[in-house]
This record gives C-alpha cells, structure tokens and sequence, in this order.
C-alpha cells in the first residue's frame, strides 16, 4: 500500500527541512555541506517518485494532464525557490566581496526550514481533510 499523497509530501518536506536544518548548522568542516546537499537531494527524489506514480491514481484518459501539472508546478517551485535563495545571498555579499557573508547561507537555510514547515503542516491538513470526506 502506498502512503496518501499528502502524507508522502508532507515527510518528503520534513526530509528536505531536515537537509536544509543540516545545512543551516553544520558548515565548520567542508564535507558537512555535502552531507547536507545529500540529505536534501534524498528529499528532492523522493517528490520525484510520487510523479511516476500519477497513473495509478487518475483516470487513464487524465495521466498526462496529471504528471503535466505536475512538472509544472515542480519546475516553478525550484524556480521560484533558486530565486528566493539567490536573492538572499545576493543581498548577503557586501560590495567589492566575491562571496557572501556566513550568515547569508543561514538565513537562506532558515528560510527553506520555514518553507518546509508550511509544507508540511499544509499537506498534513490537506491529507486530514481528504481522509474525512472519503470516510463519509
């Protein structure tokens, strides 16, 4: 049996939350970060696996509207999510430096942690709410 595809989302999101707490505490060493990107890469494949799963769930004659809608909202969120962590670098590299300050990369982390909490307790619901209308 395969979980709710609410529930899926919302451990995938605790996973990738948990790569980006990682990510957000442990930079000191320079393999932390890699174990970190390992952790959220875990996270990002696991959403990718609930897209192969789309024709069980859909009328036949629906599958490629489903897995379509699906990329698309994928694709805009790591667009919108690169934007956002961008943006906060960009604004964490002081002028004449190369790089951003340390904290940047935190706020960025913090940022995504805060993402993934929102995500989580909206796919909980979600799942909730669906779980009670088909036990009507």
């Amino acid at each position: 049996m395969t979980p709710a595809p609410g529930l899926l989302l919302a451990s995938t999101a605790v996973v990738v939350g948990g790569g980006f707490a990682l990510f957000a505490a442990a930079r000191s060493d320079p393999a932390e970060p890699f174990v970190a990107m390992g952790v959220l890469g875990l996270g990002v494949a696991a959403l990718g696996r609930d897209a192969r799963r789309h024709p069980g769930r859909h009328p036949r004659s629906e599958t490629s509207s489903a897995m379509s809608f699906n990329y698309v909202v994928r694709s805009v969120g790591y667009c919108l999510g690169s934007a956002i962590g961008g943006l906060i670098l960009a604004a964490g590299t002081g002028p004449g430096h190369l790089f951003p300050d340390d904290s940047a990369y935190t706020t960025a982390a913090l940022v995504g942690i805060g993402a993934m909490v929102v995500t989580t307790l909206t796919s909980l619901a979600l799942a909730r709410r669906r779980s009670s209308e088909t036990n009507l």
